[in-house]
């Protein structure tokens, strides 16, 4: 008999959720997944966006070779970049530049071939560039080369980490 009636509450349980919207943030997400990622950052499950260091030496290895992001901050909330995008021994993106960071959005101009300036997204972890960048920033890639959607893991953070950031064209990706 009591199988029946735990049906019955589960049932009711779940018909009264039917009508009930989810509030959403002022971010966009809502107050639910908000919630948690506060809680993950209290955990230090997450990095907390108001103390991320961009600074530093980044990678991603893979069978073609080793994509790098460097970022040198010069004092005034800017940051010198550079960055190696590599598609086997031949083929590779490579550039500097300049980076300004608000929240999780970085600000990203790349200088000397063309126009090349885009956003792109930083967890405190990776930089993600964007899927779709400006028609100007093929000039620096070679043929069948494109720097749209890479992304970069932080591997050592600092200033004196990036100076260390060796391209293949550019000596150094940072100074």
């Amino acid at each position: 008999m009591k199988r029946p009636l735990v049906i019955a509450t589960i049932a009711a349980l779940l018909l009264s959720a039917c009508g009930k919207t989810e509030t959403t943030s002022p971010k966009g997400g809502s107050s639910a997944g908000n919630a948690l990622d506060l809680q993950a950052i209290d955990a230090g499950l997450l990095p907390d966006p108001k103390d991320m260091e961009f600074a530093g030496r980044y990678e991603t290895r893979s069978e073609l070779g080793t994509d790098k992001f460097c970022a040198v901050s010069n004092g005034s909330g800017q940051y010198d970049i550079g960055f190696l995008a590599v598609f086997g021994d031949e083929s590779k993106c490579e550039a500097v530049g300049t980076a300004s960071v608000k929240g999780e959005n970085v600000h990203l101009v790349f200088t000397g071939k063309g126009q090349c300036a885009f956003d792109a997204r930083y967890d405190g972890t990776e930089l993600r560039f964007p899927g779709v960048v400006e028609n100007g920033c093929t000039a620096y890639c070679s043929d069948k080369a494109s720097l749209s959607g890479t992304h970069y893991f932080m591997v050592q953070p600092g200033n004196e980490a990036a100076r260390g950031t060796l391209g293949r064209e550019i000596e150094r990706l940072c100074d």
